[in-house]
C-alpha cells in the first residue's frame, strides 16, 4: 500500500469517526491525517504535487466536520434557555438555604442571649448564698 493509499484510508476512519491511532474527537487536519496514517506530523506537504488532491479532500472533510459541530442560532438561543434556566433554578435554591441558614443562625444568637441571663440569674443567685472570706471573719470578731 502506497503513502497515498495510507493517507486516504486515515481520512477515511477520521471521517466516519473510528480512528485507529488518534483520539476519536481529533479535529480533521493534516496532522492527524499524517499520525493516523502512522506517519510523522507535517508529512503532508502542499509543496509535493501528489499531496495537492488529497489536501482538498481533506480540507474539505474538515469543513464537512466544522459545520457539522457548530450548533445554529436557534440551537445556541435554545441552549442559553436551558442554561438560564438551570441557573435561575440554583439561585432559587441557594437563597432558600441562605434564608434557611440566616433563621438558624438568629435561633442560635438568641438561645446564647437566654442560656447567658440563666447564668447571670444562677450567679447572682449563688451570691446570695455565699458569704465572702472578709465577712465571715468581721462576723465571727462582733
Amino acid at each position: 500500500m502506497s503513502a497515498l493509499e495510507n493517507y486516504r484510508a486515515a481520512l477515511h476512519r477520521l471521517t466516519n469517526g473510528r480512528p485507529q491511532i488518534v483520539p476519536e474527537d481529533s479535529a480533521i487536519n493534516k496532522d492527524t491525517v499524517a499520525l493516523e496514517a502512522g506517519r510523522k506530523r507535517g508529512s503532508i506537504k502542499k509543496s509535493r504535487a501528489e499531496n495537492a488532491e488529497l489536501i482538498a479532500e481533506i480540507e474539505a472533510a474538515a469543513a464537512t466536520q466544522s459545520a457539522q459541530l457548530k450548533p445554529s442560532a436557534a440551537q445556541q438561543v435554545e441552549k442559553q434557555k436551558s442554561l438560564k434556566k438551570a441557573a435561575h433554578g440554583q439561585l432559587v435554591s441557594l437563597r432558600k438555604d441562605y434564608e434557611l441558614a440566616l433563621s438558624r443562625i438568629v435561633s442560635l444568637v438568641h438561645e446564647n442571649y437566654m442560656l447567658k441571663q440563666q447564668l447571670i440569674e444562677q450567679a447572682s443567685e449563688q451570691q446570695g448564698n455565699v458569704i465572702a472570706l472578709g465577712d465571715f471573719r468581721n462576723r465571727q470578731l462582733s
